[in-house]
């Protein structure tokens, strides 16, 4: 009788999800909800009651924010907000922030 050899799985699950994604051509689409996931753990839960709505379409995020003077102090920090919401999800992904 011939002993079974079993085989060694050296992908962990986020890794054989990122492959799945990839293979079905949805990398794009796990991209953006990472990037909007992203959003929330950089900026805090400080600017978390300013913001009405995050979503991320063709590797720019769209940020609603309800204070005016708030929407002006982000709008000068986009290209720190790229780089950190980047080196958050680790990719270099978005490409610009509207915030509106």
């Amino acid at each position: 009788m011939k002993k079974l050899e079993r085989r060694q799985n050296s992908q962990t699950v986020g890794e054989a999800f990122s492959f799945f994604m990839k293979q079905n051509g949805k990398e794009e689409l796990m991209w953006e909800v990472k990037a909007e996931e992203a959003w929330r753990t950089v900026m805090g839960k400080f600017f978390e009651k300013y913001t009405d709505k995050v979503e991320v379409r063709q590797r720019i995020l769209y940020v609603k924010i309800n204070s005016p003077a708030m929407r002006q102090e982000l709008t000068y920090g986009k290209s720190k907000i790229i780089t950190n919401i980047n080196e958050e999800i680790k990719a270099n992904f978005l490409i610009d922030v509207k915030i509106y």
